[in-house]
């Protein structure tokens, strides 16, 4: 879905697709877009998502459910594997992993290669990976050490610039809790202090990658948005005005004065859905684009249950509509528009295995 008017009024983005999981912008083309889609693959826009046009050749699996970018690098992982693009989408390779569910990509750029990741799952219960490839050459280690072997990974995370390193700190966000590393991964460490070990979405500041943001699931009662200015050190609860027991499905800053913070949330309790902005004054603006996180990526179910209502108008945090007051970056009320129905998949996956023998 794509808004011009702060969310007051909303149109189809991609004509014929009915769900797309998640949209990125490319902060080095401004106007191009990409977005990955439930059943027709992976599209492009160059003018701020008016248009788009399919980008499949080379793509196998249609079910796009993660995109990272780097200086000349999209990466996509699909319900089948990674695939990689060194020519603005117009082709695609095969990185492998084939038999896998990747939720989750990442790429770490460096002067001579990129270091990419993957969050993968294989359905069945206890069975998810962290995986590592130094290069494009297709050749995955499982992630081990400090990092939990069997956690969910919901979301991956880079900064737009180092933080106390030489290297972009990264984030990823599972079911056992929020997760940094310093040194590419070789190291990581549990970000104490959120009251929640189930995050599904983790989002740099571009401007400070001090500042970072995290959204989780509700299903133990203390779902929402929690935000850190010491790189993780300690959080404070910022989800005043959204739901009870909220699972929320993206976050998205934007570079406003004082900045705001737009969180999609799903309500379980009655299947509606909506965008949410609160002020955030200690947030740094200077030099921001608008930057979205994808939807959690366990890629949710493309039919809201019956009953469902359809989504609410964009919020602040007194719970009145936002729309008539702030002027809103399109790329980032697009991303959120297009998985703000969307229930995650994860939650579609542990209902199946609830029912196996």
């Amino acid at each position: 879905m794509r808004s011009t008017d702060s969310g007051a009024t909303w149109t189809s983005a991609i004509t014929g697709v009915d769900s797309a999981w998640v949209v990125r912008f490319d902060p080095l083309q401004p106007g191009t877009a990409y977005a990955g889609t439930q059943t027709a693959g992976f599209y492009k826009s160059v003018d701020e998502g008016k248009t788009w046009i399919a980008q499949n050749q080379g793509l196998t699996n249609l079910d796009v459910r993660s995109i990272a970018l780097a200086s000349g690098l999209v990466l996509v992982g699909t319900a089948q594997g990674v695939y990689s693009s060194i020519d603005s989408a117009a082709s695609w390779h095969s990185l492998g992993l084939e038999s896998l569910d990747i939720a989750a990509v990442a790429v770490l750029p460096s002067a001579t290669s990129s270091t990419v990741f993957a969050g993968a799952d294989n359905g069945t219960a206890g069975s998810a990976f962290l995986l590592k490839s130094e290069g494009l050459s297709g050749s995955w280690a499982v992630v081990k050490g400090s990092f939990p072997g069997d956690a969910v990974v919901a979301s991956l995370a880079v900064a737009s610039a180092p933080s106390g390193g030489t290297d972009p700190p990264l984030l990823a966000g599972t079911s056992q809790g929020l997760f940094r590393s310093d040194d590419r991964g070789v190291t990581w460490s549990p970000l104490a202090g959120l009251p929640t070990t189930d995050v599904n979405i983790a989002l740099f500041n571009p401007a400070n990658p001090d500042q970072i943001y995290a959204g989780s699931d509700g299903d133990q009662g203390n779902g929402g948005v929690f935000r850190s200015l010491d790189r993780g050190a300690s959080w404070s609860t910022f989800g005043a005005g959204l739901p009870v027991k909220p699972r929320i499905t993206a976050l998205a800053l934007q570079p406003l004065s004082p900045a705001q913070v737009v969180a999609a949330a799903w309500n379980p309790t009655n299947g509606s859905a909506g965008a949410y902005r609160i002020a955030d004054p200690a947030a740094t603006v200077s030099g921001v684009t608008a930057s979205a996180a994808p939807s959690a990526s366990r890629p949710p179910s493309a039919t809201p249950r019956a009953g469902a209502a359809g989504p609410a108008p964009v919020r602040r945090s007194s719970g009145t509509p936002a729309y008539a007051t702030y002027a809103v970056a399109v790329t980032a009320l697009l991303a959120l528009g297009a998985v703000i129905l969307a229930r995650r998949w994860r939650i579609r996956r542990e209902d199946q295995n609830s029912f196996r023998p």
